[in-house]
This record gives C-alpha cells, structure tokens and sequence, in this order.
C-alpha cells in the first residue's frame, strides 16, 4: 500500500491511500487532487456550543471512499477529550457531509466559555475502505512551549481580572450610589484598566497566531473561539 500526502484549502492532512486500479488503471497513484475539502463554521451559535460542518466535496471521475479522524480537545488544557471516526463513500460531483458540535467549556476561573478545539485528517481510497490517521498527539507536542507561555499569559490574565472586580468593587460600592453614578464609576475604573488587558488579550492573539504557523499543513487546530463573557 502506497501512502503519499498532499495539502489542501484549509491545510487539512490528507493520507492518500491506494489499492489496485486507480478508475480501471492498474499500478498507477491515483491523483486525489479532484477530491476538495472544506471546514465550515455555521453561522447560527449559542452560548453553549459552536457548529461546524466538515465537507468533503467529490470532483473526480468515479466514486471515492472517504475516512476521517475528528479529534476533539478541552481549548483549555489542549487535553484530547475522545476521537471520532467517520467514514463513507461520495459518488462523482457530489458531497459529503460531517455535521460537528463542539461544546462551551468554561475558563478555569469561569470568566469566558471557549468552544472546543478540534483536528481532522482525511484519507481517501479507491478500493477498500482507508484509515485516516489522529494527529493530535503528534501536533500537541510540538506546540508544548507556546501552549506553556499561552498557560503563563492566560492565568496572569485570570488574577488581573479579579483584581480588578476586586478594586471595582473597592472603589464604587453599591451604597450611597445611584445607579447612574454607580456605572459611570465602574466604567471609569475598568477604562483605566483597559490597557493592561489588551496588552494580555494581544499576547493571547500572538501566541496563537504561532501556534498556527507550526506545521500547517498536519496541525491546524479549529475552533477554541470565545462564546460568551459575562454579563
């Protein structure tokens, strides 16, 4: 079995797998370049979860059999929570579909929900059904340093936020303010602060801007966008 690999639109791992005739040609790699692949994200989203939907799209002259590996992880820990292995068969000019929740999970101080983040690779075959490989492993271990400076940002991040609810609170009490006062108060203590949270939010946005760059074409991560802030 012959394993080859290309890269398509949005940097999916594509394991390639042939057995035998390649569309009635015998000892000849088939060429899955016709087979496109597309993660999507629906539109609709709840505070509670994030949709997507995993299309692969058949532009070749026959059928061809598909297989996936979904990986899904906590976007906090980066730990795999479980896998998920579909697979199929698309006929010429037509599409399949993998329809995917991927759940809030709060922050460890419960600030914000992040929806779960996920990897996907795909293997395609001819003949017999192929076994997309997981990859989350592989990639998780080479982002171990910046996942570890994206953990030092995020929990300085967490203690500047409570220590700001901490002076908020310090410096605006509830009693002997009208409500008018009262949020003109607030709002002016947490201005004053908004600088140093942007300088954390922005170092949050590099890190994964880096982690992106490693190994793209195996180890892009999706989702882990941020559902809800409180109120």
């Amino acid at each position: 079995m012959k394993i080859s690999y290309k890269t398509a639109r949005y940097t999916l791992l594509l394991s390639v797998f042939f057995a035998g005739q390649a569309w009635g040609q015998e000892s000849e790699e088939v060429d899955f370049s016709c087979m496109k692949e597309q993660v999507r994200t629906i539109i609709q989203v709840t505070d509670q979860h994030r949709e997507f939907d995993l299309v692969v799209r058949n532009q070749c002259p026959g059928a061809v059999n598909w297989a996936m590996c979904v990986e899904r992880l906590d976007p906090w820990t980066h730990r795999i929570l479980e896998s998920h292995t579909p697979l199929g068969y698309v006929e010429a000019d037509k599409r399949s579909r993998v329809n995917l929740l991927m759940k809030a999970t709060p922050s460890p101080d419960g600030y914000e929900n992040r929806a779960q983040e996920f990897y996907m690779s795909v293997a395609y075959s001819i003949q017999g059904q192929p076994k997309a490989p997981c990859v989350a492993r592989a990639c998780e271990a080479k982002k171990q340093k910046l996942r570890a400076e994206q953990s030092r940002n995020s929990s300085a991040w967490r203690q500047a936020r409570k220590a700001l609810e901490v002076r908020v609170e310090k410096e605006c009490p509830e009693h002997g303010w009208n409500t008018e006062n009262l949020k003109a108060c607030r709002e002016s203590v947490v201005n004053a602060a908004s600088e140093q949270m942007l300088a954390f939010e922005e170092a949050d946005k590099s890190v994964r801007e880096q982690l992106n760059t490693i190994d793209p074409d195996t180890c892009t991560v999706h989702g882990g966008m941020v559902l809800a802030l409180p109120e």
